[in-house]
């Protein structure tokens, strides 16, 4: 009878560490699973858009992949060029040089994670266009050639400050609209 006990116990014994090598390998696996649809969703990410490191590994941790699979789905879109701060930063600079100024996309580029070297190369190879964008935007919020008087000029010096550039950057080029529509009357 007690050789029939220690059998029994010692089955019971090799079941539980048999389920406990099975669940631990199944936790593997699982894990390995959760990096596969981490990476997967990664890269349905960047189908939609184009992204930062940063912003991509908020938006995997906010849908609730662990970090380690987070990071693998970084490691795994990177190895494609998918993922690339560098040229993500000339995309965002190109696409709103028109409509903001340099400060203000140094700026939004810095919340994004983009690494400030990856900013300046970016700025020192694009051609500084600043005066001519600023100018182009004060036309376009001026409307109708026209002299403006003090209440559009307030409002067209609002509309580009709140577009990031500065305020003697602003003043300048209002008086060369000013002086350019007076030059045509």
């Amino acid at each position: 009878m007690y050789s029939e006990e220690r059998i029994q116990n010692t089955e019971e014994c090799d079941k539980e560490k048999a389920e406990k090598e099975v669940l631990a390998g199944a936790g593997e696996a699982s894990g390995k699973k959760e990096k596969q649809r981490a990476a997967a969703s990664a890269m349905n990410l960047l189908l939609y858009r184009q992204r930062t490191e940063k912003e991509l590994r908020c938006r995997l941790s906010e849908k609730g992949y662990s970090e380690e699979a987070v990071e693998e789905a970084v490691r795994y879109t990177s190895s494609f060029g998918y993922l690339n701060d560098k040229a993500y930063a000339e995309v965002y600079l190109h696409s709103m040089e028109s409509k903001k100024s340099r400060f203000l996309i140094r700026r939004e580029l810095l919340n994004k994670g983009v690494p400030e070297e990856y900013i300046e190369e970016t700025f020192e190879a694009s051609e500084d266009r600043e005066e001519e964008v600023l100018f182009e935007l004060l036309k376009r919020k001026l409307g109708v050639p026209h002299i403006p008087d003090e209440k559009e000029k307030r409002r067209a010096a609002a509309y580009c400050e709140r577009r990031g550039f500065s305020i003697s950057q602003i003043l300048k080029q209002l008086d060369r609209y000013q002086e350019l529509q007076e030059n045509e009357e």
